[in-house]
């Protein structure tokens, strides 16, 4: 896709500058408040604008759907486009086909006629295997696991996927966590770079909600896809080792939400801080 014309776009949607002022579209403001999640409504302009500019042979891609807010938003107007979104249905307390359960209702509700293709399951593991998704990515948002391996590889085993120019967009890029990890990414991979930052001026701002940063990838010529064997190892560990870590605690913090809840705040503090300098 023409990532330049999704920028053009942005600019256009607000009226100044889009850190600091509400999309003109009321839309997305309102789908805040009819659909529960912690996307921002200036979030909601971009990722509408940004599958708008998608071509017929390409698609979105949404890893960390919740509850469906980001996506319905996207779909807005968009219907002839193809939309994935894999969800585990792990994280905030989520009980599985319950939890399905709601985000169907929400695509139901305000998805119209797209073509939405809900994958359920862990995005490193489903992003891997060959002929989960059909076509090219062109827009590729990421809002799923929050560590430093996770946004590492959230880039990494995406880019074999993606078309040979696209936007990827990473949300609660504020915290210094993501920007270590995209840090770390850009230096060993080429292609890449940052475009644009809608940063939060506080957590859960309303706006950007805790921030989002808009990548391009333009494939190198003569790059292959596939993982470099230190990225495959990083996304075996990833689901493999740490999916069931992250298994058992979320279960932990179902049965004991207190208790948890205090320790992950005092591990997660400085990295998800914003404002923190720790970058």
């Amino acid at each position: 896709m023409q990532t330049s014309g999704v920028f053009d776009a942005i600019t256009d949607a607000f009226p100044g500058d889009p850190q600091s002022t509400d999309p003109i579209d009321p839309r997305w403001q309102a789908m805040t408040g009819e659909v529960a999640g912690y996307t921002g409504a200036n979030e909601l302009a971009v990722l509408n604008l940004a599958a708008a500019a998608l071509p017929e042979d390409e698609c979105y891609l949404e890893v960390g759907t919740f509850k469906g807010r980001s996506l319905v938003a996207a779909v807005q107007g968009n219907e002839g486009k193809t939309f994935y979104a894999m969800e585990n249905f792990l994280e905030f307390g989520m009980a599985g086909q319950e939890a399905r359960a709601e985000l169907e209702d929400n695509l139901r509700r305000l998805g119209g006629s797209a073509d939405i293709r809900l994958l359920e399951g862990d995005a490193f593991t489903l992003m891997a295997e060959d002929g989960v998704v059909d076509r090219p990515v062109g827009v590729y948002f990421y809002d799923g696991e929050h560590t430093m391996l996770s946004h590492y590889l959230a880039l990494a085993v995406v880019e074999p996927l993606l078309a040979d120019e696209a936007l990827v967009l990473i949300d609660d890029a504020t915290w210094p966590v993501v920007q270590r990890a995209h840090g770390l990414f850009l230096k060993r991979h080429p292609g890449w770079q940052i475009s644009a930052t809608w940063d939060a001026q506080h957590a859960d701002d309303p706006r950007w909600a805790n921030g989002l940063h808009a990548l391009v990838f333009r494939r190198v010529a003569g790059r292959r896809r596939g993982l470099s064997r230190t990225d495959e190892a990083l996304r075996r560990y990833q689901t493999t080792v740490q999916d069931r870590v992250n298994k058992v605690a979320w279960g932990a913090a179902d049965r004991f939400p207190g208790p948890v809840k205090k320790l992950a705040g005092l591990v997660l503090s400085r990295s998800r801080a914003i404002g923190s300098d720790d970058h």
